[in-house]
């Protein structure tokens, strides 16, 4: 499977934002759990535009696409 992009430098910067989308798909995370994530990566020197405007915007649109993810109430 090819990984998404979500706006990051790298592949492997996209593999790590994808496994913080799919994780939040799986556990069913609140929109906050996955910015406070997003964060955290953010912080390490490799990945620090996980915390971009644009990044987040892409996980936030990937996990909308996701079914029942807007419906659950668990974005706010």
């Amino acid at each position: 499977m090819k990984t998404p992009y979500y706006g990051m430098y790298t592949k492997r910067g996209n593999l790590m934002v994808h496994d913080i989308v799919y994780a939040a798909q799986k556990l069913g995370w609140a929109w906050s759990v996955v910015e406070v994530q997003l964060y955290h990566l953010s912080r390490h020197k490799k990945f620090a535009e996980a915390w971009d405007t644009a990044v987040r915007d892409e996980v936030y649109l990937a996990l909308m696409e996701t079914n029942g993810y807007a419906l659950s109430g668990r974005v706010l």
